[in-house]
């Protein structure tokens, strides 16, 4: 016969029926095998990332903790400096103001953080102030020493000063309604630095140098320390103090414990003696904690009251970037 099939006992064709079985699952097994190890290897990936998520979650907050601490801690040296010191001086002499190397946190991670007196620089709210039109002026003599145009002064004053009246180059809301977007005048005092860049037709250059000298404290009144002041502060405030003389004061260590101790070996200052003050009231925390690829800055404010010592946490901003010389504290008296 043409089909040998015919011939093939029952015996053989249950063999190959067998045969055939067995292949089909061979195969099904190995199906469920590849779609068991897909699975697992899911699984596992999903697990480990799963497991890399509350890992940085974890650092992330241990960072976040360590950089409170550094907070708690600069609020205790401040305290504890208002005690033990007395409240009638501050210098950069004393402990709070000693610049710190990076701490190492158990070999995974390191913390820095350094406290900045806001007495030592030029506080642009002062522009909304009583003594606005004084200290606009004063502003302007700043620029001059940075190289900048002194008709920014007229525009911060436009902005923290409660009028509508736009004086010289400044702008008020007018002028800001046709910017894109529009937007209005603060007419109050700043609340953070960067509030620069919402000036009208100022450059970024210009900006950051302005914001890298100068300062904001929650308070229109500018106390100047003498102690811890930088020389492009103390220049700005009168017309007869040159740079080279703020210069020549701020490269010798100070420690004056009277304002009558410093006028007199000064006695350039007498004029502007009421702005002047050998103690400080408003601080800036600037701490970084980082463990392994977790990082937190922080930048707090605080306020230490005069009459008690008890410092109060006004503002904390987890925005800005580290840095390790804020206000230029290592060259800040070079423009």
């Amino acid at each position: 016969m043409a089909n040998s099939e015919l011939f093939k006992t029952p015996a053989a064709a249950n063999s190959a029926f067998t045969r055939r079985q067995s292949g089909v699952a061979l195969i099904t097994v190995l199906l469920i095998t590849a779609i068991l190890v897909g699975l697992t290897t899911q699984i596992l990936s999903s697990h480990h990332l799963v497991i890399a998520q509350h890992q940085n979650s974890f650092e992330q907050e241990q960072a976040l903790q360590y950089a409170i601490g550094a907070e708690e801690l600069a609020r205790q040296a401040l305290y504890d400096d208002f005690v033990n010191s007395g409240p009638g001086v501050d210098h950069l002499e004393e402990f709070w103001a000693q610049p710190t190397l990076p701490f190492d946190l158990d070999g995974v991670g390191v913390l820095q953080a350094y406290v900045v007196d806001l007495h030592r620089c030029f506080n642009l709210n002062s522009l909304g102030g009583d003594a606005g039109d004084l200290n606009h002026e004063r502003l302007k003599r700043l620029l001059a020493n940075l190289d900048l145009s002194p008709d920014i002064a007229d525009l911060v004053k436009d902005w923290v000063d409660p009028d509508q009246i736009a004086m010289g180059f400044g702008a008020e809301d007018s002028a800001y309604q046709l910017r894109q977007p529009p937007h209005l005048a603060a007419n109050q005092s700043m609340m953070d630095i960067s509030e620069l860049n919402s000036l009208a037709d100022v450059e970024q250059a210009a900006i950051r140098l302005l914001a890298e000298r100068t300062c904001l404290v929650p308070d229109t009144g500018m106390k100047i320390n003498v102690n811890t002041a930088s020389a492009l502060t103390l220049s700005a405030l009168d017309p007869t103090v040159s740079l080279g003389d703020a210069l020549a004061i701020t490269q010798l260590p100070r420690n004056f414990l009277t304002m009558d101790e410093f006028i007199s070996a000064n006695p350039a200052f007498n004029p502007v003696r009421a702005d002047l003050s050998v103690t400080s009231e408003y601080f800036l925390l600037i701490a970084q904690a980082q463990l392994n690829r977790s990082r937190v800055s922080l930048f707090s404010l605080m306020w230490r009251d005069p009459s008690s010592g008890v410092i109060t946490l006004l503002q904390r901003d987890f925005g800005k970037r580290f840095r390790h010389d804020y206000l230029a504290l290592d060259g800040e008296d070079s423009p």
